[in-house]
């Protein structure tokens, strides 16, 4: 029994070390006095395996995101993580320069990949040497288009880098004559409206200021099972996502030129219940928060203008 027993362990042991890493792992990092979001993208390459990470904490309720370059390196079903540079950030407040590292264990529960172990930070601040450690939990996301952290390096134009993602064609500028719908200031092109074809409303502009806006969605009166599709300038930011009176949230980054806009549509995937498909949009925008109500079928889909000042 013993030996049938040590021989089942290898073989599991074995189809977990043989698994692919490359992709976005969400989740988060814990120690006795706080648990904050965490995610990790890992590629790979000619030169072996590297990433990205990206930390949310919040402060007066504001989300403050800082995303790094991370080192990665595996060893069988081990896998461990160093902080980098620091690429995007929009911090309230000065940061503290540390140095995070993580050595995580790759585990498999039921049809789910994890990685769970421990971290550990170094001051690099002679003037603050505070260290901190706890417990690092991560899952492979399926839906990494959803991520914050490829939602991020999307804005900054990361994303066509990485080994496990498709290729994507720009976003042309230039819309040959009779391929937009427009209401009001309104254009939206055909390619982002295929395969419905719907007519976009425009049922709020809301100006910010942020370098990052958290959006929450909610179903808007009964819980009927209306699910919404976002598309935020031409690309998909989340898919077939059911709303519910639990917030849907996530996070965009703004960082635009003051008088530019962004054009977040709204698409309904299913009526539910009772039709239309309704929900409520909370926009929080720094301290300032915005509650737009919308609603759509399959002829018609709601859009939003953020416009900065």
């Amino acid at each position: 029994m013993g030996k049938l027993l040590a021989i089942i362990f290898f073989l599991i042991s074995f189809s977990v070390s043989g698994q692919d890493i490359t992709g976005v792992w969400t989740g988060y990092i814990q120690t006795p006095g706080s648990k904050l979001e965490f995610e990790l993208a890992i590629d790979s390459g000619d030169k072996g395996l590297s990433g990205y990470s990206l930390l949310i904490y919040l402060k007066e309720g504001i989300e403050n995101i800082g995303m790094k370059k991370a080192k990665i390196r595996r060893t069988k079903n081990k896998i461990y993580f160093e902080d980098g540079d620091l690429i995007y950030d929009n911090y309230t407040t000065q940061p503290r320069r540390v140095k995070m590292f993580g050595n995580v264990r790759l585990t498999k529960k039921d049809t789910l990949l994890v990685l769970q172990g421990n971290f550990s930070t170094r001051s690099l601040d002679f003037r603050d040497m505070r260290t901190y450690s706890g417990e690092v939990y991560l899952e492979k996301t399926n839906r990494p288009l959803t991520s914050k952290v490829l939602v991020t390096m999307d804005e900054l134009n990361f994303v066509h880098n990485l080994s496990f993602m498709k290729t994507k064609q720009p976003v042309t500028k230039k819309t040959p004559p009779g391929s937009t719908q427009t209401t009001g200031h309104l254009a939206v092109t055909k390619q982002e409206l295929k395969p419905t074809e719907r007519k976009i409303e425009v049922v709020n502009e809301i100006a910010f200021s942020s370098d990052s806006l958290q959006l929450n969605f909610y179903d808007n009166g009964t819980v009927d099972g209306d699910t919404i599709s976002m598309v935020l300038n031409g690309k998909v930011i989340a898919d077939k996502i059911m709303l519910t009176t639990n917030a849907f949230r996530m996070m965009i980054p703004a960082k635009i030129n003051i008088g530019d806009s962004l054009i977040l549509v709204i698409h309904a995937e299913s009526l539910g219940l009772i039709p239309p498909n309704t929900g409520l949009l909370i926009i929080q925008d720094g301290n300032n928060r915005h509650e737009i109500r919308f609603e759509g079928d399959m002829q018609r889909s709601s859009a939003v203008i953020l416009k900065r000042k």
